[in-house]
């Protein structure tokens, strides 16, 4: 594809706007939609805007899970097998989008989104832990990590706020554990959306890295957040986006 539209100035914009979204990815989810609709308006095909934000994803959820697992935060062999079912999904998300338009789930994902804002909204306690698992570790597996993995490959915006959802609701973790694994998990379904990616061809890899180093400082600066102040902050950031990001669907919608 010619990139020669592409000038020095859109990719010093495009840096600043990864550092926003990579921000938001670590703390709340949902910093997707601001770099794909970044990437959508310097005139990029939907296609070739989908592969390229997936290296740049790359950038808050490599970032931020180093820096969570050097403070102590993730137990990677408890999630292993959560981690191998999100690569999973996301794979086989990634190779069916690349052949059919999302019609349907475009439409429905506002109404999702709506869901987990008003989930986080109507419930005071997820700052804690609410109750023991309630399923195992391969139905969760299969459910937090295969489906919000395969979600994450064929469309993505959201994923995060997703995983953070699942790990609340069905191992009832506290609001910044979940978060904190939310970013974990993500990894996995952007290492294997990278991958499968790059079978279509559909990559600008130089805009793409260098909103990859704009995700990673974004998300650095959310990951202590997190970790510092994440039951004050993740929920109402959580709600906020949710909406904002739910309303500007609605609207490209109808």
């Amino acid at each position: 594809m010619d990139i020669s539209f592409l000038s020095l100035n859109l990719y010093i914009i495009m840096f600043f706007v990864a550092i926003v979204s990579g921000f938001i990815n670590v703390v709340s989810g949902g910093g997707g939609f601001l770099s794909i609709g970044a990437l959508l308006l310097t005139g990029l095909p939907p296609s070739y805007a989908l592969a390229t934000n997936k290296i740049q994803a790359l950038g808050s959820s490599l970032t931020s899970v180093i820096y969570f697992l050097r403070k102590g935060h993730i137990d990677v062999a408890e999630h292993k097998f959560v981690f191998l079912a999100a690569f999973v999904g996301a794979a086989l998300g990634t190779t069916l989008i690349q052949f059919i338009d999302p019609v349907l789930l475009k439409k429905l994902l506002p109404v999702l989104i709506i869901i987990v804002a008003c989930y986080f909204i109507l419930s005071p306690n997820v700052t804690e832990p609410k109750t023991e698992r309630r399923i195992s570790v391969f139905w969760f597996s299969v459910i937090g990590g295969g489906c919000v993995g395969f979600y994450d490959g064929f469309l993505g915006p959201g994923a995060g706020s997703f995983y953070t959802l699942s790990y609340i609701l069905l191992w009832g973790f506290s609001i910044d554990k979940a978060q904190i694994h939310s970013n974990f998990i993500n990894l996995a379904s952007n290492i294997a959306s990278i991958l499968f990616f790059m079978f279509g061809g559909k990559m600008i890899w130089s805009l793409g890295l260098v909103m990859f180093v704009g995700q990673a400082i974004g998300a650095r600066l959310g990951a202590n957040l997190v970790i510092t102040k994440g039951k004050k902050i993740i929920r109402p950031m959580i709600i906020f986006i949710s909406i904002v990001i739910s309303g500007k669907l609605i609207f490209d919608l109808y």
